[in-house]
């Protein structure tokens, strides 16, 4: 019958508070974010760069440039940059706060990225088989912000709302002309990533 007694109050605060605080460390060691701010610019610059570079291929009339192998160089090496860049800054913060870049956490991040992506990666390939490229920069945006939104939901809660900010921004991209698709990208991709950048610089340092 010891055993059927009822667990004494201030038992019972103490085990609630230490619920709380578990709960808390965990919040923090799943939430917190060693994304760096500077590589959100980064990425931001590097995307205006492409835009230009592509503009400039296409004659500087926003025209879709009738050259894809350089126009998917172009964007390889945005790509590679931004990804670069990215892993090293966050390497350096992981090991500022104690972290780890490769850990479970970044593993099941990687995981919930690659759909969004690679149906990106595919959707590219398709277009340019079917010659439907000039259309292609809203679908980026729309792949490029589902993984973000996937990522969002193991960080914190701005990348969730830059995934989202890209998905409105790829769907209205959409219904536009195609002429709008390259000054969307600078806009979206650059505008964004570097308005990200500043406001987690802005809360958790470069």
């Amino acid at each position: 019958m010891a055993l059927l007694r009822e667990i004494p109050e201030p038992d019972a605060r103490e085990a609630e508070e230490n619920l709380r605080v578990i709960r808390e460390l965990m919040e923090r060691s799943t939430k917190f974010s060693t994304f760096s701010g500077f590589s959100g610019v980064l990425a931001g610059a590097a995307s205006i760069v492409g835009c230009l570079m592509t503009d400039r291929l296409s004659g500087g009339r926003h025209a879709w440039p009738h050259a894809p192998v350089e126009f998917l160089t172009i964007w390889s090496l945005v790509i590679v940059f931004a990804v670069g860049a990215d892993y090293l800054l966050m390497k350096r913060r992981a090991v500022r706060v104690g972290k780890r870049v490769v850990s479970r956490l970044g593993k099941q991040m990687i995981v919930a990225s690659a759909p969004g992506l690679g149906s990106g990666m595919l959707l590219t390939l398709f277009f340019l088989q079917q010659g439907l490229m000039p259309h292609i920069y809203p679908v980026w945006m729309l792949c490029y912000g589902s993984a973000v939104a996937a990522v969002g939901l193991f960080s914190q809660r701005e990348v969730s709302l830059l995934g989202a900010a890209f998905l409105l921004a790829g769907a209205a991209t959409l219904f536009m002309p195609i002429s709008m698709g390259l000054p969307m990208m600078a806009a979206v991709f650059g505008g964004f990533h570097i308005g990200y950048g500043v406001l987690m610089s802005g809360k958790d340092g470069w």
